[in-house]
């Protein structure tokens, strides 16, 4: 299963598009910040971010958490993507293990189905500091992760913590 992972290991040594735009997480008071394709249909959301590519073959989303609450969010995140339709088939779960820009941060990958057909979903947590993390999510179509692999290493890249 391609995962937003492997994007950013597919474009690790590319540089960001010059056409884009940095955004703080959460805007009011930021952990973090993240660059985003002009292109990408962006919403700021009072938490962080919701992104959807160009094509709207990919959404993430991007979110301040507490560290305290890894368990719950993950969790929460998971029923979300049921709540949109999601089917999420179990056996297919992945786990990985990663380090981005200084931060340790896993990913549960699974393969799914929603309305269009074949789906791949994830959910991420990435610690920025002792108290928070980003809660990332990803949904995306075998067809919108290469269509988007560039883009989806690149963003993954320009996480940058603001507060450790």
């Amino acid at each position: 299963m391609k995962s937003l992972l492997i994007a950013a290991i597919f474009a690790v040594c590319l540089p960001l598009a010059a056409n884009a735009k940095t955004y703080p997480i959460p805007s009011d008071d930021p952990i973090a910040t993240v660059t985003l394709p002009d292109s990408w249909d962006v919403t700021e959301t009072d938490d962080g971010i919701e992104a959807t590519s160009k094509d709207e073959l990919v959404t993430v989303s991007i979110e301040a958490g507490d560290l305290i609450d890894v368990k719950a969010a993950t969790a929460e995140a998971l029923k979300g993507f049921e709540d949109d339709g999601v089917t999420i088939d179990p056996t297919t779960q992945k786990q990985t293990d990663f380090e981005i820009n200084g931060m340790k941060g896993f990913e549960i990958g699974f393969k799914g189905k929603d309305e269009d057909g074949p789906t791949n979903v994830s959910v991420s947590i990435v610690v920025v500091s002792e108290k928070k993390v980003l809660n990332l999510t990803y949904q995306a179509s075998d067809a919108g992760e290469k269509n988007n692999a560039e883009a989806l290493g690149q963003i993954l890249h320009s996480i940058q913590a603001t507060k450790k």
